[in-house]
């Protein structure tokens, strides 16, 4: 087949999995996209753009499309060359903007226009896939409530069909690129990674005022900071860096993929503040290098680390997360052990893209 996938927000882990299914795939893929800046005006314009890119570049009629979620697939039709009125298109949910958290202190301003584009784009979609069962059924919830509100004739019926069928592709991760890492050396404090994006969604002032709290009680750590950073988490950020120094072993976004998945190797513990996460790349991609993982017992995590053995039960509060990170920095040597990362490693393995990228290639055969 020939497949043109379609994403305005085309950075970070949208353009990782396209690359890698372009690669991987038996189909022929072709990759359109947009830089991932402007979320509102990608979500409101990026398929008009598109579009318009299809027509001016004279692309060939694809035998079907892949669209993200930032894609207004009615407004995409309305578009596109006539005569690819008919081509199947297969929707593909990293996120939506109905349950996206809003940051802390930010002025409410309730906007539905992009909660109803994602709505109208799964009536308009011969399929529909979520990157988690858990993202699928918050997105339900959230859609169907915004439904509710509207008045009559509204697509009530329709939605809950297209959601029933809905399908859960895990985006995964690539597992030979984390090989199992020995961790830190013997006799070396806990080591620690954050490897979220530095926005307030992750929680990075969250992890580092629990990191503050527990070397304020004894604990030995060490501290892994990576991620990508656009922007200051809060005010208090700096403040708590300073404080922290001595303790920071690794500080900032690594290029190279394999220097990240060397840091990781050497940490005893990945850990999670998120307040939003519909998979955990990041998370995963710690576990394969042989973290131990210290994750919120909510979001995505349930799902995609329950058939993962864990030293650390999911944390119910902050409170227990702070315990949990006490009680692990008076023993790490029980993170090291050799046969316990590379089980962490071998527990992932059904999280391997190659097995997402095989899902994505029969999805797409409509």
């Amino acid at each position: 087949m020939k497949i043109l996938a379609l994403d305005p927000w085309l950075g970070g882990s949208h353009s990782q999995l396209l690359e890698g299914w372009a690669a991987a795939s038996r189909h022929t893929i072709t990759t359109l996209g947009l830089p991932p800046r402007h979320w509102k005006w990608r979500l409101s314009g990026g398929a008009w753009a598109l579009a318009r890119r299809i027509r001016d570049e004279g692309l060939p009629q694809p035998d079907a499309l892949w669209v993200s979620d930032f894609v207004d697939l009615p407004q995409l039709r309305a578009f596109l060359p006539a005569e690819w009125a008919r081509i199947p298109v297969l929707l593909y949910f990293h996120e939506n903007q109905l349950t996206y958290p809003r940051r802390q202190g930010a002025p409410f301003q309730e906007d539905l226009a992009p909660g109803w584009t994602h709505v109208l784009s799964c009536l308009a979609a011969d399929a529909i896939a979520f990157n988690s069962a858990f993202h699928l059924e918050q997105f339900r919830a959230a859609s169907q409530a915004l439904v509710a509100r509207l008045p009559k004739p509204k697509p009530t019926r329709e939605l809950a069909e297209a959601l029933d069928a809905g399908l859960v592709i895990h985006p995964g991760i690539d597992c030979q690129a984390f090989p199992t890492g020995p961790g830190p050396v013997a006799g070396a404090p806990l080591r620690v990674a954050f490897n979220h994006r530095w926005e307030y969604d992750k929680g990075p002032l969250e992890w580092l005022e629990t990191a503050r709290q527990a070397i304020g009680q004894g604990a030995r750590l060490e501290l892994v900071l990576l991620g990508e950073r656009s922007r200051d988490p809060g005010p208090d950020y700096e403040a708590l860096l300073q404080e922290l120094a001595p303790h920071i072993v690794v500080r900032g976004h690594l290029e190279s993929r394999a220097a990240y998945a060397e840091a990781l190797g050497r940490c005893d513990l990945a850990v999670s503040c998120a307040s939003h996460e519909f998979y955990g790349m990041a998370m995963l991609e710690a576990v394969s290098a042989g973290c131990t993982p210290l994750a919120p017992a909510a979001l995505a995590y349930p799902e995609v680390l329950e058939k993962i053995t864990r030293l650390l039960p999911l944390y119910e509060s902050p409170e227990q997360r702070l315990r949990l990170l006490l009680g692990a920095a008076q023993d790490p040597a029980i993170f090291r052990d050799v046969a316990h990362r590379e089980g962490l490693h071998a527990q992932v393995l059904p999280h391997d893209r190659a097995l997402t990228f095989a899902r994505l290639d029969r999805a797409m055969e409509f």
